[in-house]
């Protein structure tokens, strides 16, 4: 039986360090005590992300690390970005 995700939502594949996998996993445990209801992953990463993004977007590539830092995502291969383009909810969703 195939799920349809609701709108505002999109579905990706996502690589990430360990120990931010461990973070969210936290995360989403302290989220659902608070909220008295399993938490998905996902919407721990969502509150992740609100609270980094609420940063310019300047202070956020003070953070990047140089690639000799973090080889580990040059060895993950190329980025299929469909050329370039930005990619809308409604691609994403197919």
């Amino acid at each position: 039986m195939k799920h349809q995700l609701p709108a505002p939502l999109v579905r990706f594949h996502v690589h990430m360090l360990r120990d931010h996998a461990t973070q969210l996993v936290a995360l989403a445990n302290a989220l659902a005590q608070r909220k008295g209801r399993d938490t998905r992953l996902g919407e721990a990463l969502e509150l992740a992300l609100v609270a980094g993004l609420s940063k310019s977007l300047a202070d956020l590539l003070e953070l990047a690390q140089d690639d000799k830092d973090a080889p580990h995502w040059l060895q993950l291969g190329p980025v299929n970005r469909m050329g370039g383009k930005a990619l809308t909810p409604a691609e994403l969703s197919r």
